[in-house]
């Protein structure tokens, strides 16, 4: 007896894009240096939120799946962020 058996899950693949946000209104201080400092997740998670925002309501929407942010450092004028964006593509 044989019983072919298919699994057909859909194709897809990841997409990471980084990239960089200056926030004027806000300064560098060394506690941003530190990943795992109080001062370093709550910034990241508000500009994390923020990005989701953007992308969720731009014609990206459907395929963004999540932004990080890696570092802080000094900008021109204001707090530098770089971050990940991961989106899907079928």
């Amino acid at each position: 007896f044989f019983c072919p058996f298919f699994s057909s899950a859909p194709a897809f693949s990841f997409i990471y894009i980084g990239g960089s946000v200056e926030i004027p209104n806000l300064t560098y201080t060394n506690d941003l240096s530190d990943p795992k400092s109080q001062k370093f997740l709550l910034q990241a998670e508000a500009i994390q939120n923020c990005l989701a925002e953007s992308y969720e309501s731009s014609f990206l929407g459907k395929y963004y799946l999540k932004s990080v942010v890696a570092a802080f450092s000094e900008g021109e004028s204001g707090l530098r962020a770089y971050y990940w964006n991961t989106f899907w593509a079928p």
